[in-house]
């Protein structure tokens, strides 16, 4: 079924205000929830809706929150969400790096007691547009096994990187192979996914994603490489916000709150000068399009660079979304 993006966000603040929230919160949450459903990604936009409600009704979420800053250490600092909305708090944690990085040429902020920021890539994109590199990261509960284990004990941690090119090149990735978004996504949709993705209980690798989703053996990035990127993100993320670990947030919580998230800004207008910057960023980019493509039919990419294409075409035809996640947001 097709929905207009005025439908999908009118629903999104419907819900949010029978849950209380000050009408200004529900609106800038709902369109930061439409935005990221239109640009495509739907595991973190419509789809993630319902849990995020899920959460907001068992206290997870406190709405009515604020961040607060508990250090400042020269272009560093640390900052504590107090379990307030996840994707408004990262959008003013970036907002804030790029303010110090502004003056110092490099700005970090690490997060503690933060909630899922939904769709990561918003968050690099957001300095991009301001021309700053971005680059963020999370943890999560613990959903995957470290490489040569069974059981989960690492975060997908996904990781952005977010450059401010023409267009801008944006890499948004989680540590597993698939997000458990994306994994929901080929399911709703009847589909296997293009390649292994996960185990299944007879330890074979699999494509079928309701067999991950269940058994949560899901298979990392890159193999023991993704897991060992899981690991240090997580440590860096739990040293530098000074919050929890994913052992912690899996074993002391009842679900994946009071998560740790950094958020760096670089200013490279200060280190390299505007038009070589964009000749140089011109030439890496056409040298990677000149590579043959193995099916002509799949040109290269560069990633990031059809962001927009996709938004704009849902804009025009309307933005497909599975009935029976829409008929349970219906319900909300």
């Amino acid at each position: 079924m097709k929905i207009s993006y005025t439908d999908l966000k009118a629903e999104f603040v419907r819900v949010l205000l029978k849950r209380k929230l000050k009408p200004e919160i529900a609106d800038e949450c709902a369109t930061m929830f439409a935005d990221t459903t239109e640009l495509g990604v739907f595991s973190h936009g419509v789809n993630r809706f319902p849990r995020f409600i899920q959460q907001l009704d068992a206290g997870h979420i406190n709405p009515d929150a604020n961040p607060i800053k508990t250090l400042s250490l020269g272009a560093i600092e640390q900052w504590d969400a107090k379990q307030s909305i996840g994707n408004l708090t990262a959008q003013k944690m970036m907002n804030r790096a790029i303010e110090i990085a502004k003056k110092n040429g490099i700005g970090v902020v690490a997060l503690k007691n933060a909630n899922h920021w939904m769709r990561g890539g918003t968050y690099g994109y957001q300095a991009a547009e301001k021309g700053l590199v971005g680059v963020c990261w999370t943890n999560s509960s613990a959903v995957m096994p470290p490489w040569g284990g069974k059981d989960g004990r690492i975060g997908t941690n996904p990781l952005i990187i977010a450059i401010p090119s023409d267009p801008i090149t944006l890499v948004d990735m989680s540590m597993s192979m698939f997000s458990y978004g994306k994994l929901e996504v080929n399911r709703l949709a009847e589909q296997q996914l293009s390649i292994d993705g996960g185990f299944d209980d007879a330890d074979q690798l699999t494509r079928d994603p309701a067999t991950i989703e269940k058994n949560r053996r899901i298979l990392p990035m890159g193999y023991w490489k993704g897991s060992g990127m899981s690991i240090v993100l997580d440590m860096l993320a739990t040293l530098l916000s000074g919050g929890l670990s994913v052992a912690e947030i899996t074993e002391d919580k009842k679900d994946e709150y009071c998560i740790s998230q950094v958020f760096i800004a670089i200013d490279i207008n200060q280190t390299i000068e505007g038009a070589t910057q964009a000749e140089k960023l011109k030439r890496i980019c056409d040298y990677v399009l000149s590579s043959t493509p193995i099916d002509p039919k799949q040109p290269v990419r560069l990633p990031g660079h059809d962001l927009l294409k996709k938004r704009d075409a849902y804009r025009k035809n309307g933005i497909p979304v599975t009935k029976s996640v829409w008929d349970v947001i219906k319900a909300l």
